[in-house]
């Protein structure tokens, strides 16, 4: 099914003078450390190669998406780019100063990238902020300042007891079209180590609708489109619900009758007792995420039984939260853990530019004396920036609607299109819809 990416009929484009700035700071390392009470070990640990390195990513409107952090301005020759010596990084609020506190700062062609080589986190002290803040001059020589921050949390793990840690190895952000994925990975910690061995994975998807298995309480028969259930906790309309082996969408829900009503009649008869469940939950997991399975991918191409999956732009609608959930299956005798499940969370923000379209036309939209016909293309804008000159990266579906809009008079497809003076009649109006 095609995605449809935008709609329009007609568009003003207005380009501030400001440009607009989107600031990041990426991490070598994840964003979570665990500290080994009885070992006195970190892990991941800071002070051995290759070390903790933290880069700052700069993108501005009408550059594309080209990482501007490098890029030297100059107000008096209205060079766009970063000013020279006021790229600055703090710790906790306290500035950083190169070769001090086993920090290094990068110059501006290495992207001002800071270096740590300490575990800089403790058991009295078990986060630390890092703050990159520098000014960015435009082009008209005005002066912005900007700053990211990225915050790193300590986990105790006391002797062989077991973690869950997530973290992001290529980012958490996409932008525009500068990646096609991102991958998510978790692993389980056993004391300071990573232990791959007789352990489970299940990655979700936040989805509120999702609910842990009940049973009827009730006779649900043949032909009835409301059952009785035990439970109506994390149910809600359009979420899916099995009864016996057929998949039903719900309706509504009842809190105080746990009534639960469906949009389709039962094709079978239920027994009070029987179970029912939603098909998307993991044990796992628990209520309120979605398994992700081949057949429920929701956006994620592969690893939904690994410690790693892969995220597509599709599965982030401006922000998602994915969890991990790691089973530890060693039943070996003195393994205290067995059977345990631990997990953690990530999530990841989608700050791609909206795609707008523009009808243009060289003849203009009036027919005048029955002399001409005319032409349309759509133009789509991202960013200031024109995507698809060729009109071969989207599918273009355009309408045209009598006057009262109560009818389509034609279809056409393409980026430009011709519109017959006998196709309109008075007046019409002419949608266009952008599809990948």
């Amino acid at each position: 099914m095609a995605i449809k990416v935008a709609r329009g009929q007609v568009t003003i484009i207005d380009q501030n003078d400001a440009v607009s700035l989107q600031a990041f700071i990426g991490s070598s390392q994840p964003l979570t450390q665990v500290f080994n009470k009885d070992t006195g070990a970190y892990a991941p640990s800071w002070a051995a190669s290759p070390y903790l390195i933290l880069t700052p990513s700069l993108f501005v409107s009408g550059k594309a998406a080209v990482d501007q952090i490098s890029s030297v301005g100059n107000a008096a020759t209205l060079t766009a780019g970063v000013k020279s010596g006021s790229a600055k990084w703090y710790k906790d609020g306290a500035v950083i100063t190169s070769g001090q506190d086993s920090c290094t700062i990068g110059a501006a062609s290495a992207k001002y990238a800071l270096t740590v080589k300490a575990n800089h986190m403790t058991v009295s002290v078990p986060q630390v902020r890092y703050t990159f803040e520098a000014i960015y001059i435009d082009a008209n020589g005005l002066e912005i300042p900007f700053r990211a921050e990225v915050q790193f949390t300590q986990h105790l793990n006391a002797g062989a007891m077991i973690a869950a840690v997530a973290y992001a190895p290529d980012g958490i952000v996409f932008k525009n079209d500068e990646v096609a994925t991102l991958k998510a990975h978790c692993d389980l910690w056993r004391g300071a180590t990573i232990d791959t061995t007789n352990v489970t994975y299940a990655w979700g998807i936040k989805d509120s609708a999702v609910f842990a298995n009940t049973t009827l309480t009730a006779e649900a028969k043949t032909g009835t489109n409301t059952v009785t259930v035990a439970s109506v906790a994390n149910m809600e309309a359009g979420g899916k619900i099995s009864i016996g082996s057929v998949q039903y969408t719900i309706s509504a829900v009842s809190a105080s009758t746990k009534v639960v009503t469906l949009t389709s009649a039962l094709t079978g008869t239920s027994a009070s007792g029987s179970p029912v469940s939603c098909p998307y939950y993991n044990a796992m997991l628990g209520a309120g995420w979605a398994c992700l399975t081949s057949t429920n991918p929701r956006g994620v191409t592969a690893g939904w039984t690994t410690n790693e999956i892969t995220i597509t732009a599709d599965a982030v609608l401006n922000f998602e939260t994915f969890k991990c959930a790691i089973k530890d299956t060693d039943t070996s005798a003195g393994n205290s853990s067995a059977n345990k499940v631990v997990c953690d969370i990530i999530s990841f923000t989608d700050m791609s530019d909206p795609i707008t379209v523009d009808l243009v036309s060289q003849k203009g939209f009036t027919i005048k004396n029955n002399g001409n016909d005319v032409d349309a293309k759509a133009v789509l804008y991202r960013n200031g920036e024109e995507l698809d000159a060729n009109g071969t990266a989207y599918t273009y579906t355009w309408k045209l609607w009598n006057s009262a809009g109560t009818s389509v008079i034609k279809t056409y497809t393409g980026k430009s299109i011709t519109v017959s003076k006998a196709d309109v009649t008075g007046k019409g109006v002419l949608m266009c819809e952008v599809s990948k």
